[in-house]
């Protein structure tokens, strides 16, 4: 055993080090209490909306300040860009895959925006708001949500749409107001389509004309994307797959005069980034898929100019069969495709030209619903952009 003396140095030591731990504390608080509000916003400005919500939650301050009209502002002007994909199951929730981590995370969205998911589908998402419509009701009814203010509203009812065949949304960040655009039938057995645009700064549907237009005929529901001040959608009408553009000055629909990619293009999806309009879709070739690919339309030529395909490598790992579906969805410079069944996606990076696999998503594997099967049909994937700021 130590003498007293030992021991009486030994404590003195501790003592010492406590002394010199709590002046370190006290200089690190006394650096954050000091720091000009101001400087303090904009280097929290910088932060993705995750690390926000962490540092709402160290003290009172930080969340008076992160809440702040000022903060909230300026982080709408200078903050990163964060796109996430969603995964949507009616039944099994949201799980988003963030780029910049490379991982999933489950996201509540139904209880922020106090949503039952068994009467509500997700159809669309813009700026970071989240449009869903009703189910299992004689009418739709929309309702658009931003889960991280977990504020929601329930749209008015169209003017005459009863039965909705295209939808699009497009937000405007510099006004914080939102458009959009339901295509439909007002009767199930009549050939006229009608177009409304719902307005958030009035709060009201606006009538963009009707038309019995053989190009405006959908055998089920389109998205719509906004792209260049204009909304587009493909349809197949008796004379195959069309490029349409909803012009919103003239109120009505055009069907763009350009020809499809040559070959059986099928799963065919439209997707715009960065103010280009993109297609993507696979090519099927005596009942094999040959290859997926993306092209973009040239404004000026008005023709579609291949962009690039996935990689044979990775088509094959894929295993993908003629008769299954690929869905694809973009934002900012990244897509992503993913198998209509099952979880294996692969997204590629236009700004580097690099393809890469995307981690399996755990959040779905190995649930089963009804009678035992896999509820791999219901998997939607959407891209989203989160915002602190984006009303609804």
């Amino acid at each position: 055993m130590g003498s007293s003396r030992d021991r009486s140095i030994g404590s003195s030591e501790q003592q010492v080090e406590v002394i010199n731990h709590r002046k370190r504390g006290a200089t690190s608080s006394s650096i954050w209490d000091n720091l000009p509000q101001e400087l303090a916003e904009k280097v929290f400005s910088l932060l993705p909306v995750a690390s926000i919500f962490r540092c709402r939650c160290v003290c009172k301050k930080w969340l008076q300040v992160l809440s702040g009209r000022t903060f909230l502002e300026l982080w709408a002007q200078v903050s990163p860009q964060a796109s996430w994909f969603l995964v949507y199951n009616n039944l099994h929730g949201i799980a988003a895959f963030s780029p910049s981590s490379s991982s999933w995370s489950n996201v509540p969205v139904f209880a922020r925006c106090s949503l039952d998911p068994q009467r509500v589908l997700l159809i669309a998402s813009s700026g970071g708001l989240l449009c869903f419509r009703t189910r299992n009701t004689k009418y739709a009814t929309l309702i658009v949500c931003n889960p991280v203010t977990k504020r929601s509203r329930a749209l008015p009812d169209m003017l005459r749409v009863r039965y909705i065949q295209v939808l699009g949304m497009a937000t405007d960040k510099a006004t914080n107001t939102y458009k959009i655009l339901v295509t439909g039938a007002s009767d199930l057995n009549t050939s006229i389509s009608i177009t409304e645009v719902y307005d958030s700064c009035t709060g009201q549907w606006h009538h963009h004309g009707s038309s019995q237009q053989d190009f405006l005929q959908f055998w089920c529901e389109v998205q719509a994307v906004w792209c260049n001040g204009s909304f587009y959608c493909l349809t197949m009408p008796t004379q195959g797959l069309r490029l349409l553009a909803h012009n919103m000055l003239q109120k009505k629909w055009l069907d763009v005069c350009v020809d499809m990619p040559s070959g059986d293009l099928r799963c065919a999806s439209l997707l715009a980034c960065q103010g280009r309009l993109l297609l993507a879709g696979k090519i099927v070739v005596d009942n094999s898929v040959k290859s997926v690919r993306i092209w973009e339309l040239d404004q000026h030529a008005y023709v579609w100019k291949e962009v690039t395909s996935i990689p044979s490598a990775i088509l094959l790992k894929i295993h993908l069969p003629y008769f299954l579906g690929i869905q694809c969805h973009g934002k900012s410079d990244l897509i992503c495709f993913s198998r209509h069944r099952g979880w294996q996606s692969v997204m590629y990076d236009m700004s580097l030209k690099t393809w890469q696999w995307m981690p399996e998503n755990k959040a779905y594997r190995g649930r089963k619903v009804l009678n035992g099967v896999l509820d791999r049909n219901n998997l939607i994937g959407m891209a989203y952009e989160p915002n602190l700021v984006a009303s609804v």
